[in-house]
């Protein structure tokens, strides 16, 4: 069973990740404060010279905030997670996005089989060279249900970064356009594929002991 409702999440989350490109934008008001985010939380910015410019640092942070949150989350995370992530990204993308998790009914699985996912980034790859700069993101996300996890569903995505006025809802003043998704196929990791073959042989265990458990009644009862 845990294993079906494991598929089940996988399902939804592929779903609604084959559905969607980003985001829906707009909340609005436009903050008089200049932020810079960063491991030790918000502070006023002054690593660039003005507040049109970006370092590549802010630049990085920009996406890794959006890909953590957007693509990771749990029944008790994933409102606030995408109102995080959604005003990273432009309109149209988060618009297609969001109406694929409810096409996949991603909050209805994570309520009914007490599921969540996570996000791994692997490679944040920008081209500072050209304006609007261009960049791709690689990640790798997976599905957990209890002490059971599914095999990484790895994604490769492309975008661009534009400026947009910064707020207390985009610090960054940046944002991610073009949004769209590329080939990203790389072999599981060690670790993982260690993980993965426990699990196969826990489970391979379990069902031979079931199915000893009930030849054995099978026994108790003919006698």
């Amino acid at each position: 069973m845990r294993i079906i409702a494991l598929a089940a999440v996988g399902l939804a989350i592929v779903t609604a990740v084959i559905s969607g490109a980003l985001v829906f934008h707009a909340y609005g008001i436009v903050g008089q404060r200049v932020y810079v985010v960063g491991n030790g939380g918000t502070t006023q910015m002054a690593l660039a010279n003005s507040p049109e410019d970006h370092t590549e640092y802010e630049m990085r942070n920009l996406v890794r905030t959006f890909a953590m949150n957007m693509f990771g989350h749990d029944q008790y995370t994933f409102k606030n997670n995408l109102n995080t992530a959604l005003p990273l990204i432009d309109d149209m993308g988060g618009r297609r996005l969001y109406d694929g998790f409810k096409k996949g009914a991603v909050l209805d699985n994570y309520i009914k089989f007490g599921a969540r996912t996570t996000t791994t980034v692997d490679s944040i790859i920008l081209d500072t060279q050209t304006l609007p700069v261009k960049g791709r993101l690689y990640i790798r996300q997976k599905a957990f249900i209890g002490d059971r996890q599914s095999k990484s569903l790895p994604m490769g995505m492309s975008f661009e970064l534009t400026n947009t006025h910064r707020s207390n809802f985009n610090p960054f003043g940046l944002m991610i356009t073009r949004f769209d998704y590329i080939p990203y196929n790389p072999e599981a990791s060690e670790k993982e594929k260690r993980v993965l073959k426990a699990q196969e042989d826990r489970d391979q265990a379990q069902l031979e002991q079931a199915k000893a458990e009930a030849e054995a009644a099978q026994k108790e009862a003919a006698q």
